[in-house]
């Protein structure tokens, strides 16, 4: 016979726990995009204007949000490396996060016997 735990938030505190963990894991974070970006410049004579192919770069930018307005910022080939795994650390610990918020909802419907709106 099975033994049956007294606790209803216990596999929910294991889990809660293993993010904790992957959290603390993580590195820096940072929010917003990164991109290569190919351009034609000024110049009408320029092989850039005649072949796609053979616009000049590529040229690497950061941009995010600040108080409700896009920004960029220009960046180095390193650089745009860096930025591009701490921007997916972010996304990741906002999934993370998320999931923590999903399972104490489900932790405290396990305790209160109510559903969270």
């Amino acid at each position: 016979m099975s033994q049956q735990s007294n606790d209803p938030t216990k596999d929910h505190a294991e889990r809660y726990a293993k993010i904790k963990a992957e959290i603390r894991d993580l590195g820096f974070v940072l929010i917003g995009s990164v991109q290569s970006r190919y351009q034609q410049c000024g110049k009408s004579w320029c092989h850039c204007h005649t072949d796609p192919a053979n616009r000049h770069g590529p040229y690497y930018y950061w941009t995010r949000k600040v108080k409700g307005k896009t920004v960029g910022m220009l960046l180095t080939k390193e650089e745009y490396d860096l930025y591009r795994d701490w921007i997916a650390n972010g996304r990741t610990l906002n999934r993370l996060t998320r999931t923590m918020q999903q399972i104490s909802k489900r932790a405290l419907a396990a305790t209160t016997g109510r559903k969270a709106p």
